[in-house]
């Protein structure tokens, strides 16, 4: 799989691939602590989805504005920013009850979020073999390994009684590190592939691939976000688990995208990704529903990994296959901007929902709009077949 880097391109690969750890472990701690800063400060779930909205917020700003920044901005400069920034708002998050302060300190982690996206992914597409996805898939696969360390740890800490604010202190110094090895690996310049779809950023936009693609992790990220973020209340309030248990069901979540992510970059060679990403919808939509369905604990437990599973590799699959047609940062930047949207909207529909008739009508509103995504997955089929794009694996 590496073999066709070169040394200082393996440089550069190994250290998006740390980045993208640190990106999964301040994706969910938030969320796997949950449970306890709701007791602890005494905030209602809508103020709760606000705070959590927050970095989604930040996120989406980051993301449309450094897929055209990334063209005239060199990508080093930007990731080291976006690292600094994060550290900043990480050492101070969840120190105060205040939540406005939360939530101005979760906006900048948002920022920092989406220089990281924008430029992991599309240094990565110029890696990557055309039409493949799995270097994508891995990096992707890192992401997840953070997503199961952090609120695995998140649980440690709450059953031995540290600080909570151990967790964001100590993901600070970790960001503050990388920010350190941004300095001295070197970003190799990559030329962009020219080719039928080249143009200007604001024709890009329009683009009906562009367009779907950005509906779809509009909705997949939304639903993503929020099955991870409420997963531990879910279990709390459904279950009757302790908080310490419970910050495990989002860990349980990250590991079923953890082993459908690698599965995908060790074992698919092919360059359908379209189809692949209807057949995991679906899978995972089945998941969610058996979720709600389910009575018990360990039920409940195979079902939250099993829709991690049907979730696992939809993501890089979509940027992976704009990367095959567009290798632009602009149309990276615009379907990223639209996942972020959803990682706004959703978690806030979801606290609002769950305010008023309760936390599991909430999480059947995140199974209507898995249902949704898999009526977009099939558009994408659709689409990709229409404009020829596709090899045959």
């Amino acid at each position: 799989m590496f073999t066709t880097l070169d040394a200082s391109t393996r440089r550069l690969y190994l250290l998006l691939l740390a980045g993208f750890i640190l990106f999964g472990v301040i994706f969910t701690i938030a969320g796997a602590a949950l449970p306890q800063v709701i007791r602890a400060f005494g905030w209602s779930y809508t103020v709760t989805g606000l705070v959590l909205a927050a970095s989604s917020a930040g996120y989406m700003l980051s993301s449309f504005v450094n897929g055209f920044l990334s063209q005239r901005v060199a990508p080093k400069l930007i990731m080291l920013a976006g690292l600094v920034i994060g550290a900043a708002c990480m050492a101070f998050f969840m120190r105060f009850p205040s939540p406005w302060l939360n939530l101005a300190l979760n906006f900048g982690i948002g920022i920092c979020q989406g220089c990281l996206e924008v430029v992991t992914n599309v240094e990565v597409i110029h890696m990557e073999r055309r039409g493949q996805s799995r270097l994508m898939n891995l990096i992707h696969a890192c992401f997840c390994i953070g997503a199961v360390v952090g609120p695995a740890a998140v649980g440690y800490i709450l059953k031995e009684d540290i600080p909570l604010t151990a967790i964001f202190m100590a993901s600070a110094g970790l960001f503050g590190s990388l920010a350190v090895l941004t300095i001295l690996v070197r970003f190799p310049r990559v030329s962009a592939v020219k080719g039928p779809e080249r143009g200007s950023g604001r024709r890009m936009l329009g683009n009906p691939l562009i367009l779907l693609m950005t509906a779809a992790l509009f909705t997949y990220v939304g639903t993503e976000i929020g099955v991870s973020s409420w997963s531990s209340e879910y279990s709390v309030r459904v279950l009757d688990v302790a908080a310490s248990t419970a910050a495990l069901a989002v860990s349980l979540y990250w590991l079923g995208m953890l082993a459908g992510r690698l599965t995908i970059s060790i074992a698919y060679k092919g360059s359908r990704q379209e189809l692949l990403m209807l057949g995991l919808s679906i899978f995972g939509s089945l998941s969610l529903a058996a979720m709600l369905l389910a009575r018990s604990a360990p039920a409940v437990a195979v079902a939250i990994f099993a829709a991690g599973l049907g979730s696992s590799g939809f993501y890089p699959l979509g940027m992976s296959l704009l990367g095959r047609d567009f290798r632009s940062a602009v149309a990276v930047g615009t379907a990223a901007t639209g996942g972020a949207g959803g990682a706004i909207a959703f978690p806030f529909l979801m606290a609002v929902v769950s305010q008023s008739v309760g936390i599991r009508s909430g999480f059947w509103f995140y199974f209507g709009m898995a249902l949704l995504l898999v009526a977009l997955s099939a558009s994408l089929v659709a689409t990709v077949r229409r404009r020829g794009v596709s090899n045959p694996a």
